[in-house]
């Protein structure tokens, strides 16, 4: 069925590159985005048209202030929005590719008997707004896309008739791109992959580092979008720098477009959020056969399996997983049998085509389910290595 995604967003993260599997499998793909961005780009050498959609800054984060003046901004784009839907009248699914952009396209199919699809990439927000985002859906009625159990079960809230509404598809990862990356490195290092904020808990990462003299670490990302976490950067690149040991050991290589190159530089992917809704560079670095170290809560119980394809620890617990990371680094053959299973998980998994398929069913009006994740306990990946 023809299709408008919607990405409201100029520079785009995670969540629009989880997209670039369908966008490469629809050939008459048609993205709705910000011209002459970073998000353009993206989409065009994915094989995707674009027209445009203007910017605009929206944040729930900020307080009450901040999203007061963040709705008048959303109800322009939702203007323009429909006026770009009235003009694609071929196009009978909206398809929103995170939850800002699924909001406008809620809005701006109302009465033009369009299909909107949602897709979840992060937690509901919390309070007011949250419940006014679970009515919309409640009356408008959309498919939900979820990347995760717990996204899902942050959207419903307990609610049948949202759940109802959702299925779980984990994003798909360009499985090839990844098979070229190089063996193990020799010198115990570790890779810190994502964008450096205090949700992201990139601070843990360097408390970890303190712990590990024997190891280098490779922090790979930037902060973005938020003045607070362009702040947060600066601070722990001074912190860092103080430190003579750690500056010694803990390297800033800011932003790559292609991060195949930085996991061929390390044996082991730390992750440190301890509320990661999905945690998609697990994803890659498991597709690249790197054992992953991982907290054991939401998003990452979903993805790594505890003495397998990685090691799960306590959120939010510096010491814990400083004894993981250094349980791989101790022993290489370890790390590369889980480096091996990882890769194949990744394949069985997450794959381009599995993930397709699923979308199609959805676009398609398919009432068939992803089958549910069970997700083990926490505190059964608690114990000794």
């Amino acid at each position: 069925m023809s299709t408008l995604y919607v990405i409201q967003a100029a520079d785009y993260s995670g969540a629009e590159t989880a997209q670039l599997p369908v966008l490469r499998a629809d050939p008459e793909a048609l993205v709705a985005c910000p011209a002459g961005s970073r998000t353009e780009a993206l989409v065009r050498d994915a094989g995707a048209r674009t027209v445009p959609l203007r910017f605009r800054v929206m944040r729930h984060s900020g307080g009450l202030l901040t999203l007061a003046r963040s709705v008048p901004a959303g109800l322009r784009s939702a203007r323009e929005l429909r006026v770009l839907l009235r003009a694609q009248p071929e196009r009978r699914v909206v398809y929103g590719t995170s939850l800002r952009p699924s909001l406008l396209a809620a809005v701006a199919a109302l009465g033009l008997r369009r299909r909107t699809v949602w897709v979840l990439t992060d937690f509901m927000p919390p309070g007011a707004l949250g419940s006014m985002i679970r009515s919309l859906a409640a009356a408008t009625r959309p498919r939900v896309v979820a990347h995760s159990s717990a996204i899902a079960a942050s959207f419903a809230a307990g609610r049948k008739r949202l759940a109802d509404l959702v299925t779980v598809v984990h994003p798909a990862v360009d499985i090839e791109h990844f098979a070229a990356v190089a063996p193990l490195a020799g010198v115990p290092r570790v890779g810190v992959f994502g964008h450096i904020s205090p949700t992201k808990r990139t601070d843990l990462a360097v408390e970890v580092a303190a712990r590990l003299p024997e190891a280098q670490f490779e922090i790979v990302g930037a902060a973005q979008y938020r003045e607070e976490d362009f702040a947060f950067e600066q601070a722990l690149r001074r912190r860092v720098a103080d430190d003579p040991d750690l500056a010694a050991r803990v390297r800033f290589r800011g932003r790559l477009e292609d991060i195949r190159g930085a996991l061929g530089d390390v044996s082991v992917v730390l992750h440190c959020r301890a509320d990661e809704p999905f945690g998609m560079v697990l994803v890659e670095a498991m597709a690249a056969g790197r054992p992953v170290v991982a907290p054991a809560a939401a998003g990452p119980l979903e993805i790594v399996e505890h003495g397998v394809t990685g090691l799960l620890y306590p959120p939010g617990d510096a010491g814990a997983a400083a004894a993981r990371v250094s349980a791989l680094l101790a022993d290489p053959a370890r790390a590369r049998a889980m480096g091996r299973a990882a890769r194949a998980a990744a394949i069985e998994r997450f794959g381009a085509e599995r993930h397709n398929r699923r979308i199609a069913q959805l676009l398609m009006g398919s009432s068939r389910r992803e089958a549910p994740v069970i997700q083990v306990p926490a505190a059964q990946h608690q114990g000794e290595i």
